[in-house]
Formats: structure tokens, sequence, C-alpha cells
């Protein structure tokens, strides 16, 4: 636990889970503004103003981003000329299925190229509610038949995401298998949510040390996850369909998985108890849980624990 991630912990809990609207109230809206990269912060208080600048404010460097379509969905393509050119990353953001962009993430996305030099695809799926599933995940499916249609092959494409983004890669993945597809050679997930009923064990015993997450009611955290999911991304859904909850599924033959995830955040079960699932049928994970530290740390460029996990990350899809 780093001095840093300490501090940040108190003012998220401060200024933006102390402060959050109780989940009938909560709107997708409300996420959106969190982590709007238009930066139009209004009545924002300065930490707010603060943690968005530095988080999700475009870095300068001489790192490549252009704008691609990858069978005709919006794509942010992150390159250099130093990078493996039979290589791959198809990255999947997070948001809860209702926020975020590739633009959002951009900044953790160039930490990750100068890891692993490896060029990155991050695709702009369609967000709910104005979009509700099966869109992203069929929308996900394409881009990775795109990039196989533009010579990239399976045994080099790496597939992912974080929180919602993590969700994301694994039922793309799993319908990739379902259809007989030729799958990616690793994922890498960070914070993945996996269980959209909101079941896991951590969402109740973490509701009061995750910092920025949660309610400090676990009643009122369930409900707010249930919420999104059941209202907004998939409403009139069985959620524990495996390409809703991707913890329901069996994985059996699946591609090396690298799983990042916080001792504190209220989404510790989803991620423990998949690696469990995989491990039950011999599959090659690895799970990494970090101490102290907040729901994709890995945003937060500033932390000493950002920077242990983004060379984990680099050396897991380099190898």
């Amino acid at each position: 636990m780093s001095f840093q991630s300490s501090i940040l912990n108190f003012f998220l809990k401060k200024f933006i889970k102390n402060t959050k609207p109780s989940p009938d109230l909560y709107s997708y809206e409300d996420m959106r503004d969190l982590m709007n990269d238009s930066f139009e912060m209004g009545d924002k208080n300065f930490f707010e103003k603060l943690i968005i600048r530095s988080t999700f404010a475009n870095k300068k460097s001489n790192i490549e981003t252009s704008e691609v379509l990858l069978d005709n969905i919006r794509t942010l393509k992150i390159t250099r000329s130093d990078n493996h050119k039979d290589k791959c990353i198809l990255y999947f953001h997070g948001g809860g299925y209702v926020a975020g962009s590739p633009e959002t993430h951009l900044n953790l996305l160039k930490e990750i190229y100068k890891s692993a030099k490896i060029t990155i695809f991050a695709v702009d799926y369609s967000l709910s509610p104005e979009n509700k599933f099966p869109l992203a995940l069929n929308e996900a499916v394409r881009s990775y038949n795109a990039l196989r249609d533009l010579g990239y092959k399976a045994k080099n494409i790496i597939i992912g995401g974080d929180s919602a983004g993590g969700n994301l890669s694994l039922v793309c993945t799993l319908k990739l298998q379902e259809d007989l597809i030729e799958l990616p050679s690793k994922l890498f997930l960070l914070s993945p949510w996996t269980d959209l009923t909101a079941s896991g064990e951590s969402i109740s015993s973490n509701s009061v040390h995750d910092p920025y997450l949660s309610y400090n009611n676990s009643q009122l955290t369930k409900q707010s996850m249930q919420k999104v999911a059941e209202t907004w991304y998939a409403p009139e859904q069985n959620i524990k369909d495996k390409f809703i909850s991707p913890l329901f599924a069996e994985y059996t033959s699946f591609p090396e998985t690298l799983i990042q995830v916080s001792d504190i955040e209220i989404l510790l079960s989803d991620s423990v108890d998949l690696e469990k699932k995989m491990k039950a049928n011999q599959n090659k994970v690895t799970l990494s849980i970090y101490n102290n530290v907040p729901h994709v740390w890995q945003i937060f460029g500033f932390l000493p624990e950002t920077k242990q996990a983004i060379r984990e990350i680099g050396d897991f899809v380099s190898k």
C-alpha cells in the first residue's frame, strides 16, 4: 500500500462516494459525466476537477493515435514505429456498459503500449441504455474478425479490458469459442465485472472499503449494480446468461488469462471466483491482487501500484 493510494482513496470517498445520489436517483448520465472527456465540469468541486484532468485529460506523447474502422465500428488505434508488427491488442474500455470511450482510457492505453510495444485497437462500442445487450457483444466479435481480415493471426491477438470491458473481453472470447472461431492467444482483465447478478461476497464485505464504486450500505451497493445490469444494459434478460455474466460460463481450453484486482473493491469476488472456475478446468490463469487501491486503479497514472500493474501487463502480453 502506497502513501499515494491512501490519499487517493480518502479523497475519492470524501468527494465522490459520499456525495453520490441514491441508486434510485443515480443515472447513467451521472456515470458519463464523471468520465466526460470534454471537461465541461460546471459545478464540480476542485478535487473532482483535479482527478478528471489528471486521469482522463490526454497527455502529450510521441505515440500515434488515429481513428480506424473495424467492420464499420469506430476504433482508436494506438501505435508507434517500434511496435511488434505482427501482434496487436484488442481493447474494450470500462464504464458499466453505459459510459466511457477509447478517449477516456487513452492515457492508460498509451502506458500499456509503452510497456508492451504492441499496437492497440480500442473499440468504441455502442453504449447502453440507448443500445442494449447483445449489441456491444456483437460489435466485439465483429471487431475481432475484422482484425483477422486485416491479416492478424489469432495467435498474435491479445484481448484486454477493464471492468465492463473485462466482461466484454470474456464474453467476446466465449462467443468466438461457441462459433468455432480460432481464439486469441491471451486475455488480460483489469477488475473485470463478471457477475452482473451482484451476488459476490465482496459486494457486501467491501462496500464500506471500496473508495468510490460502492455505497457504505451494502444493500444500496447491490441495488445500484443491479440497476445498471437489469435496467440499462440487459433488461428482460436472464442475467445469469454466460454472455451477460461470464462468471457462470464453463471454461474449457480457454486462452491464458491475467486478472488484476484490488483487495478492497466490491468486484474482488468477481475475479477470485473467476480464477477458481478457470483453474478447475485446467486453464492457465494468473490472479494478481493489489493492496488498498481503487477499482481500475491502472487509470491513475501517479500511483506506484499503477506502474507495477502496467509492467505486469507488458510482461504478460509480450511473452
